[in-house]
């Protein structure tokens, strides 16, 4: 969600994070983004989104492969509806992109930090639970 320069996000048990989720057996990507931008924040999608990027990368536990994921980004600037808080997000706020450096912390969030200083259209990523 890009409105004014500013991206969309909400805030998932005590940490900020970046509206998504799976896509379900059967859905293509445009739907899963649809179905959670409903889910999450209570919008409605209109027109076609902005692909920004991908991102692939792999979680590392006791040493080995826990589990590998693929991330689409879109910016999503039609939409019906304001973004609000729901079962899923405590808290939605529109923030600046210094706003988002300095309040994303995960690793998984490593990638959009370097979209939103540098562009790019894929990311590879590590995130490794036992570093050394």
């Amino acid at each position: 969600m890009v409105e004014n320069d500013r991206v969309v996000r909400g805030v998932r048990t005590t940490t900020w994070d970046l509206p998504g989720g799976q896509v379900e057996p059967g859905e293509f990507v445009l739907e899963a983004l649809a179905r959670e931008l409903d889910e999450e924040l209570g919008i409605a999608m209109r027109g076609a989104p902005e692909f920004l990027f991908v991102q692939e990368g792999e979680r590392i536990a006791a040493g080995a492969r826990h589990h590998a994921w693929r991330s689409f980004f879109f910016a999503v600037a039609e939409y019906d509806g304001e973004p609000r808080a729901g079962s899923e997000i405590l808290a939605v706020a529109w923030l600046t992109p210094a706003e988002l450096r300095d309040r994303l912390r995960a690793p998984y969030h490593d990638s959009f930090l370097s979209w939103l200083a540098e562009g790019g259209r894929w990311f590879r990523s590590r995130w490794d639970d036992d570093p050394a």
